[in-house]
């Protein structure tokens, strides 16, 4: 409802309930009596419109702007014009009618139950009748003549009062059995309301004790307590349109509390996490969330097992969770929620968001694992390859240049070789060392032969031995350092001397290697002039190497001067 037609519709109410107790000499009673009557029907018109805008597709918001206008039909049953007066007398009361349709049927459009609807039937039944009969009795008035017996009218119009009462009194007790027999959310959703519903139920069936004192089976209430007794349970209709929109405001609080779960449980929530959050923000404890498993065409249930999809009964509602036409999950709910459908679909909205994350993290990861699994495996082929050739130039194009070396020494060292001739071959031998020494330098690059026979520490000593700056040495590795990580522990260790060597303008060098069985730390700082750029080539190899193997590499000023390099390398 919009707020136009609503505004239209409570200044209708206002002038409706003054213009009703105008004709009906309202204002000649004690001022209790009129301002009580235009308080309860304009409250009921009034919540009826806070209800119909905050809650356009519930029904129950109109029906109670509609009570609260016939609850001023039979206000002028006094007024001067007899038509006017008799046509209050025989509409009035049809806004306990209503009543009793919001309370059976709420929250939905109509009662759910064959019971409830038969009594609201059989409510609707009797007011016809006695609205027929009351008009008949007063026929004199339209006519001019008499329709009906006096004492036929008001004996079926007391039997009808009687009636009415019973139903309204098995309406009452069918209210509260429903609650009874309804879920936790449901209950908390219809309380107020089936409280309300049971104390109009109890006013309407006090009003079925007049006719009885009529008909002489029991007897009567002094006036002076009969008519306070009468408006008190009136009173008791306010109840209903106050417990309908306390139901509203609740329904409001849940989505409130949906988006304070979805904060708690953070950026990255799963399905179980969410799950938690959702039960405990709508407080339904039997909320379900099934993830859909694409490899085994199924939905997984909380313990992981595959079940079959769920069906929905009358004490569980099941809603799909798609994306893009592919399944993702399915919620399992209490039916209370379905009558707020934006808070179903707010609930499956997050869900979709959540099981969407949770997907695409397991897909990340997955992709991640598999890129760090192709990376050390490319350079674990491309250790197994450098080691490959420097086992071919070490053993031969270096050996095969030694024996030429040989070779030519023992041919330059014959008796009767000419003087100018041995002079030549003794060049070309020294020549061939002087290659022997540069293949082996670059095998040495390629991959060192001591990491390969040695290890990684006689390595470390070899690279401190022939650096020309001196190098400190603190290496505590014990088993298990080998392979791939030996390899980029070293090749980091030979680019940080060499880049110390020519920019650090350094007088010393420290190196601390340490193995912990599940990593190796690796630390080198220098005492030089600082100012290493990790965005260099050597460098930014050199990282791609070590996040390659999966480790962590740092660059840092040193502690007292100079630059730190850090390596934390998996030895797993």
């Amino acid at each position: 409802m919009s707020p136009v037609i609503a505004g239209i519709l409570a200044i209708g109410a206002l002038l409706l309930g003054l213009l009703a107790e105008h004709l009906g000499h309202g204002w000649d009673q004690p001022a209790w009596i009129p301002i009580l009557d235009l308080g309860i029907g304009w409250v009921l018109v009034g919540a009826g419109l806070v209800g119909a805008i905050m809650r356009p597709a519930q029904p129950a918001g109109r029906r109670l702007v509609l009570a609260g206008f016939l609850w001023f039909v039979g206000t002028p049953r006094e007024a001067d014009s007899l038509i006017v007066g008799d046509l209050a007398f025989a509409f009035q009361g049809y806004f306990d009618l209503m009543l009793a349709l919001i309370v059976l049927s709420f929250p939905g459009r109509w009662p759910a139950r064959r019971a409830e609807g038969s009594i609201l039937v059989a409510l609707g039944i009797d007011y016809a009748i006695r609205s027929i009969v009351r008009l008949v009795a007063h026929g004199a008035d339209f006519t001019g003549s008499d329709l009906l017996d006096h004492d036929v009218a008001f004996a079926l119009v007391a039997w009808a009062d009687i009636a009415q009462a019973l139903l309204f009194a098995i309406a009452g007790s069918l209210v509260v059995r429903r609650w009874l027999a309804a879920s936790a959310p449901m209950r908390r959703l219809i309380g107020p309301v089936a409280a309300a519903g049971a104390l109009v139920a109890l006013a309407e069936a006090y009003r079925g004790y007049y006719p009885l004192t009529q008909l002489g089976f029991a007897p009567e209430i002094p006036e002076e307590a009969a008519v306070p007794l009468a408006w008190v349970l009136s009173v008791f209709r306010i109840l209903v349109p106050l417990g309908i929109l306390a139901g509203i405001l609740r329904l409001r609080e849940t989505r409130s509390a949906i988006a304070q779960a979805i904060a708690d449980v953070g950026d990255a929530p799963t399905s179980m996490t969410l799950r938690d959050a959702l039960a405990d923000a709508l407080r339904d404890p039997s909320l379900r969330i099934l993830p859909w498993d694409d490899d085994a065409s199924g939905y997984r249930d909380e313990a992981g097992r595959i079940i079959p999809a769920p069906a929905a009964t009358s004490a569980a509602t099941v809603t799909p969770v798609e994306t893009a036409g592919r399944r993702l999950a399915v919620l399992v709910h209490d039916p209370a929620l379905d009558e707020d459908p934006g808070l179903v679909a707010a609930g499956v909205a997050v869900t979709r968001f959540a099981l969407d994350n949770e997907r695409l993290g397991i897909e990340i990861g997955r992709q991640l694992k598999e890129v760090r699994a192709s990376r050390a495996r490319i350079m674990e082929a491309g250790d197994v390859e450098r080691r490959r050739i420097e086992r071919d130039l070490h053993d031969g194009v270096q050996q095969r240049l030694v024996t030429l070396a040989m070779a030519l020494r023992r041919a330059g060292s014959r008796p009767g070789i000419d003087a100018d001739d041995a002079l030549a071959l003794a060049r070309g031998a020294d020549e061939a060392l002087v290659v022997v020494e540069e293949v082996r330098e670059l095998a040495r690059g390629i991959h060192p032969a001591i990491l390969t026979e040695a290890g990684l520490r006689p390595a470390f000593q070899a690279l401190a031995d022939r650096s020309p700056i001196p190098v400190e040495l603190h290496v505590d590795l014990g088993p298990g350092v080998g392979g791939t990580v030996a390899a980029t522990a070293y090749f980091v260790a030979s680019e940080a001397f060499a880049n110390v060597a020519k920019h650090a303008a350094a007088t010393t060098i420290r190196l601390v290697a340490r193995a912990d069985g599940r990593t190796l730390i690796l630390r080198i700082e220098d005492d030089g002039v600082g100012g290493a750029d990790v965005t260099g080539s050597g460098l930014r190899g050199l990282a791609d190497r070590v996040a390659a193997s999966g480790g962590t590499f740092s660059l840092e000023p040193g502690s007292t001067a100079g630059t730190r390099l850090s390596v934390v390398l998996p030895l797993s």
